[in-house]
């Protein structure tokens, strides 16, 4: 899985965040403000990846458990594909 082309992400005064542009844009309207562990996934998912790796790479980066971690992405991911920006 991976964003769909369209997702731009930025970074305004220490505030992230992701917007739809293009086609994508007329599909989902907004804008997605992220905290740093969404920022990373939406960093992550730049590139095909998959479930278990992005927790193997978010717990290099973040010292939390596992099951918290996991926890986490799942949850990001369920929103992003319910929002439909997943490929």
């Amino acid at each position: 899985m991976k964003l769909k082309k369209g997702i731009v992400l930025g970074n305004i005064d220490g505030k992230d965040f992701a917007i739809a542009t293009g086609k994508l844009g007329k599909k989902f309207h907004g804008l997605i403000n992220n905290n740093k562990t969404a920022a990373y996934i939406f960093e992550l998912l730049q590139t095909e990846q998959t479930e278990k790796s992005i927790v193997d790479a978010m717990c290099e980066k973040f010292d939390a458990p596992r099951d918290v971690i996991e926890s986490d992405v799942n949850e990001v991911l369920n929103k992003l594909d319910e929002l439909g920006i997943l490929e």
